[in-house]
């Protein structure tokens, strides 16, 4: 018997940065412990023929198909697959996991073509799951199953999903399932070789908009660190037999413990490991305590990028999101990384909370600016429009302001929050000139730092027109940026369609 696996379309952000799938490569472990094979269609790297790649992986031996979904843009796709093989395979049971599953779970089965839902960590449940479906003398039943969301008759059943991080040992994940596609994965067509890895698991923190204290909430221990040794050990193996020449580690937070992220950079500096590393996850006040010698040694270990959360410009939202640290403090960790060039600093920005005012965004133009002037190493992300995600404190402040939660799959779909949305968020909150003003901002955001000539990109045409477009474009970007004026955005139209172009 065999499982097939599918990652959906993610829109533009998918066609530029198509790290591997390790959702899947994850949740495909204890299934292929089991004996089952696991087959994997990864529908970025072929868009246009996902159904044609999926149909080719499916034979009379598949017993079900799971998709892994974020919310947003991914759902659309996700749906459609599901219709997809509903139609052509009925027998071929339909299961959902990934982020929208581990807090939808009920919600999403109020579709009738979806059979399963998986919430939070899926390796344990899909295999456990696979062996039910298989007809094991032994497995479990569908109550036993850990973050099985099920029908038993007319009602939905959600089982409690594992109150434990998923850490495996480094050596089991599938990584053979995607050998013949390495080189379609990567980002900004560099050409690097980039592996996603972990250091960490989990985070301590307390962000009002973020999920990870409600994913974490049944885990007595927030945080915690996998042994130095073991992620070098990780480093050195793909590097070896992939050829990995790029490591990204995808914790949640990786500096909560530097100390261990200092043991990991002191191993790869005595082995003599050759490779680039980039950490997604940092915040201000951890910044702060770093040591210049601890950054030379970052540096010098091959880190070219921090991605930090500073999120606002006003003091007031800061508060409310629990980032703990200062505008002043944001200003002064840029500063201090100023002095350490090879390592870039790569800032995320959140706008549309509640409570936001259009001065609030004001002053969180005005910090991005002095940012760019004050570190010429300076990347910035665009602001994500406010999503509010169920479970976190912000959730529930949104519905107090009027929020209508959505009631349907297809309603979370057009819950984006970037320009590649038709709609845009429905944030009553926000009237039209404070949406305009953060679409604004996320346009000019690609061009103020000149970001496509500091980060290495492709040499093909595409590139070419970006960085020919970005020189001409910049300084009506820096003006808009500083006089905060969001008329006449006919950008905003341009790169929608550029989202869909690039997205499909």
């Amino acid at each position: 018997m065999n499982v097939v696996l599918y990652y959906p379309t993610m829109g533009m952000s998918g066609s530029l940065i198509t790290h591997l799938p390790l959702s899947l490569l994850y949740a495909g472990i204890d299934t292929i412990q089991a004996g089952i094979e696991v087959r994997i269609v990864d529908a970025r790297l072929d868009p246009l023929n996902c159904k044609k790649n999926l149909k080719d992986k499916i034979d009379a031996d598949t017993m079900m198909v799971g998709v892994s979904v974020m919310t947003g843009a991914p759902i659309i796709n996700a749906l459609e697959i599901s219709h997809f093989v509903n139609d052509n395979f009925p027998q071929i049971k339909i299961i959902w996991g990934g982020p929208h599953a581990t807090f939808n779970g009920l919600e999403i089965l109020d579709e009738p073509l979806i059979d399963f839902v998986v919430s939070g960590y899926g390796s344990q449940p899909l295999a456990a799951l696979a062996r039910y479906l298989r007809g094991d003398k032994d497995a479990k039943a569908l109550s036993e199953i850990p973050g099985l969301n099920y029908r038993d008759g007319d009602k939905s059943v959600a089982n409690p999903y594992i109150d434990a991080f998923e850490i495996v040992d480094y050596k089991k994940i599938p990584y053979h399932l995607v050998e013949d596609d390495l080189d379609s994965y990567g980002q900004l067509d560099s050409g690097e070789r980039i592996f996603s890895l972990y250091s960490a698991m989990g985070c301590p923190y307390k962000c009002t908009f973020c999920s990870a204290p409600a994913q974490y909430s049944g885990i007595r221990r927030k945080f915690e660190v996998l042994p130095y040794h073991e992620v070098v050990d990780h480093i050195e193996y793909v590097q070896k037999k992939y050829g990995a020449t790029y490591i990204y580690f995808i914790d949640d937070d990786s500096f909560v413990r530097i100390s261990n992220v200092e043991a990991i950079i002191d191993e790869i500096i005595k082995r003599k490991i050759d490779i680039g590393l980039g950490f997604r996850g940092a915040r201000v006040n951890e910044i702060k305590k770093m040591s210049d010698q601890f950054l030379q040694k970052l540096a010098l270990a091959g880190t070219d990028i921090l991605h930090i959360g500073a999120e606002s410009g006003s003091q007031k939202i800061l508060d409310l999101i629990k980032k703990n640290c200062t505008v002043e403090d944001i200003i002064a960790i840029n500063k201090k990384l100023k002095n350490h060039p090879q390592i870039k600093t790569g800032y995320n920005w959140l706008a549309g909370v509640p409570g936001e005012t259009l001065d609030d965004l004001a002053q969180t133009r005005e910090l991005i600016l002095k940012l760019v002037d004050d570190n010429p190493n300076t990347v910035l992300f665009p602001p994500n429009l406010f999503r509010p995600l169920p479970h976190t404190e912000l959730y529930d402040l949104a519905v107090e302001h009027g929020y209508k939660p959505p009631k349907k799959i297809m309603d979370w779909a057009d819950l984006e929050n970037s320009l590649e949305s038709s709609s845009g968020n429905e944030l009553p909150w926000c009237d039209n000139e404070h949406i305009n003003q953060v679409y604004m901002m996320q346009i000019c955001s690609y061009f103020v730092d000149g970001k496509i000539f500091k980060v290495k990109t492709g040499d093909n045409i595409k590139f070419m027109i970006i960085r020919f477009l970005t020189r001409i474009y910049t300084p009506f970007a820096k003006l808009r940026m500083k006089h905060g004026y969001s008329g006449l955005l006919i950008e905003k139209h341009l790169f929608k369609l550029a989202s869909r172009l690039i997205g499909n």
